[in-house]
């Protein structure tokens, strides 16, 4: 029986994962360029090493990634480049499998470790981060997995397997690591609260977890010192304050989670307030950044994430009775729950009290990521326990089901369009890679495009980007030191894109005007999405 369900949320999820390459086989964002060619290079060199002067020196100093790519296709002789975007979604859907198993390590039911698994199998948000070619992605799927050992770690081999993939993590994928371990500090904490409120706390055992379960990140940083990781100094300042995050959340959750007794007389509280904070703001949130970016230079809420307000707000009325039930049997076993949503809400709140800028923005945004799995187990929860009072009603549990599925098949647009939905293209065409290829054998030294084109530029074909042009043709001015331009004609359309920022609006006017003052050497596409490579004569646009 569990191996028919697994069967089939693993073949939902790889199916739903697939669904990109019906846009292109190229990696479904511009990351994933960096990783493959650093994985060619691995095959073309035999060796890895750290270039300050290279392209993707950042990704290089995370090699786990493309270290175990380029591993998988010495032995199963695949394209470095093409065969990614099938070949990881066949990884990241067995995430399944760990979220089931709390799942049914939480309640002792098949039925909510399903609902979960077809949550993360389904769920829009998390459908595309286990989509994209990404670190992240692949980090995600360990996740679970290492929690749910850590839970374990009366076992010592459990507590062995954690620490191994903790160190693999910390090579993998920073931020990952950090919330990882965020969640490990939220275990430890619940644990020994309680011992201590029982009066067998054993400093010995806390002395190890606290090594077991902390000392990789130790490691994770030194190593991340070593090789000067760009991103983590410039979060270092700001990291006793999430440390901070971390343990006053716990500190308050050890106090309030507590199991809801029901005095004689009075019927138990449907839910608690508190609960309640949290997608409150989620939605506050979103709806005040379309009126204006909340964080400088970044981009604002677009219509098509607002349209999917009531499918969110649906799954997080579940996600809310999923925690009155767990809150009332709350356990060791749910101690797992609050490790998955503790680390997460805490680097949200971190992102926001040290300052809204772009920084904090991509802070923002990733906090999230993380956030998923305990969504997907208390929605999940949540589901079964209105579904058993429905017990005698069978055509409303269908009603209930059906409901769920329909909600978590509304979110999908977060991981299909992505251009509507939050306003940035993952796509990138053979024809856009073909232009860019063209680029590379006129000898180009600094190409003018935009920022999606100008990162798959650099990343696969060593190209010196400027995302300038976009500016220019807005105002009429020439681009200096450029020699080539790479133009879309969508950006009429949609915009050139300039991630984190808005999209740049480009008239179909300065385009013309553009490539009338330039010499165009190559087009490709149809009328409306044609793509120029253009030789920069240095004339201004007239």
């Amino acid at each position: 029986m569990d191996g028919a369900l697994l069967a089939a949320l693993f073949l939902l999820a790889l199916v739903l994962r697939l669904v990109p390459l019906l846009f292109s086989p190229l990696p479904y964002n511009v990351d994933g360029f960096a990783l493959t060619k650093i994985a060619s290079d691995f095959g073309a060199t035999g060796h890895w090493s750290l270039n300050a002067s290279d392209p993707n020196s950042a990704d290089l100093k995370l090699p786990a990634f493309s270290l175990l790519w380029h591993a998988v296709v010495g032995l199963g002789g695949l394209n470095p480049l093409t065969d990614i975007q099938w070949v990881l979604p066949v990884v990241t859907s067995t995430i399944v499998l760990p979220v089931y198993l709390i799942g049914v390590l939480l309640t002792g039911r098949r039925s909510v470790g399903a609902a979960a698994g077809l949550f993360l199998a389904v769920f829009g948000s998390f459908l595309f981060l286990t989509s994209v070619v990404m670190k992240e992605s692949l980090a995600l799927v360990f996740v679970p997995a290492i929690v749910l050992l850590f839970h374990g770690r009366a076992d010592p081999r459990k507590r062995i397997l954690a620490v191994v993939l903790l160190l693999l993590l910390g090579l993998l994928h920073h931020v990952t690591l950090l919330v990882t371990t965020g969640m490990l500090g939220t275990l430890i904490l619940l644990a020994h609260a309680r011992d201590l409120s029982l009066g067998r706390l054993s400093p010995r055992r806390l002395a190890l977890d606290v090594a077991s379960g902390l000392g990789p990140f130790g490691v994770g940083m030194a190593y991340y010192e070593a090789v000067g990781l760009g991103t983590i100094p410039q979060a270092l300042d700001d990291f006793v304050l999430f440390l901070a995050l971390v343990v006053l959340l716990g500190v308050l959750l050890v106090r309030a989670w507590r199991p809801a007794i029901a005095r004689r007389g009075r019927r138990p509280a449907v839910t608690s307030g508190r609960v309640l904070l949290v997608p409150a703001l989620v939605v506050a949130g979103v709806l005040v950044n379309a009126r204006t970016d909340v964080f400088a230079g970044t981009l604002e809420t677009q219509v098509a994430l607002l349209e999917l307000l009531p499918a969110l707000l649906f799954l997080a009325a579940l996600a809310v009775v999923g925690y009155v039930v767990v809150r009332r049997t709350a356990n060791r076993a749910s101690d797992l729950v609050l490790a998955l949503a503790v680390a997460p809400i805490a680097f949200a709140l971190f992102g926001f009290l040290r300052g809204l800028d772009s920084f904090s923005f991509r802070i923002e945004y990733r906090s999230f990521d993380f956030l998923d799995y305990a969504f997907a187990l208390l929605a999940g929860i949540g589901t079964v326990a209105i579904a058993a009072r429905l017990r005698a009603h069978r055509g409303a549990r269908v009603v209930l089901a059906a409901a769920f599925f329909a909600a978590l098949l509304a979110t999908t647009p977060m991981a299909w369009s992505t251009q509507a939905v939050f306003g940035v293209n993952n796509v990138t065409t053979p024809a856009e890679f073909q232009a860019l290829s063209v680029l590379a054998s006129l000898g180009a030294t600094r190409v003018a495009t935009d920022q999606r084109m100008a990162a798959v530029g650099a990343w696969w074909f060593g190209l010196e980007g400027d995302r300038s042009l976009p500016y220019a043709l807005q105002d009429g001015g020439v681009v200096p030191r450029a020699d080539y331009a790479l133009i879309l004609e969508r950006w009429t359309a949609v915009g050139a894109q300039e991630f984190p920022g808005a999209n740049v609006p480009v008239s179909a006017a300065s385009l013309q005007a553009f490539l009338a003052a330039n010499r165009v050497v190559y087009v490709t596409g149809g009328p409306g999405d044609r793509i120029f490579v253009v030789q920069l004569t240095g004339l201004p646009i007239t």
